[in-house]
């Protein structure tokens, strides 16, 4: 009984140490600066690469294989709920960039900011 209960429970420590964990800035997404979006979308971006890098036949999911077939599934699960939540996340934080109007920050001083031709005034002859 004993062996039986040590071997869940290292199972279950090593399965909740498999699929990476995604836990977004504690800070309200409307009080982040334009370069803390920047930051925040490349983690959420590296993080869900990691969990898509970790589907399928994966060399993490091979050693579950051999060592207990069944945390395939959860692995498997776990992967597809953090890629579900990074790209929630990378959509929010794109409609802040986008209100935030980030991407004109973003441009070299000496370089002026393109006009829509629909809402550029005429110009006289």
């Amino acid at each position: 009984m004993k062996k039986t209960l040590m071997m869940f429970s290292m199972v279950g420590i090593l399965l909740a140490s498999c699929a990476p964990t995604y836990n977004p800035s504690t800070i309200s997404d409307d009080l982040l600066t334009c370069d803390e979006i920047r930051t925040e979308i490349a983690r959420a971006e590296s993080i869900r690469n990691e969990a898509q890098g970790n589907k399928g036949f994966s060399a993490q999911n091979i050693g579950w294989a051999l060592l207990f077939w069944p945390a395939i599934f959860l692995n498997e699960s776990n992967n597809s709920q953090v890629i579900a939540k990074a790209d929630s996340r990378i959509q929010t934080l794109q409609v802040y960039y986008r209100q935030k109007n980030c991407a004109q920050q973003n441009k070299p001083a000496d370089q002026p900011a393109q006009q829509n031709p629909d809402t550029t005034p005429p110009t006289q002859p």
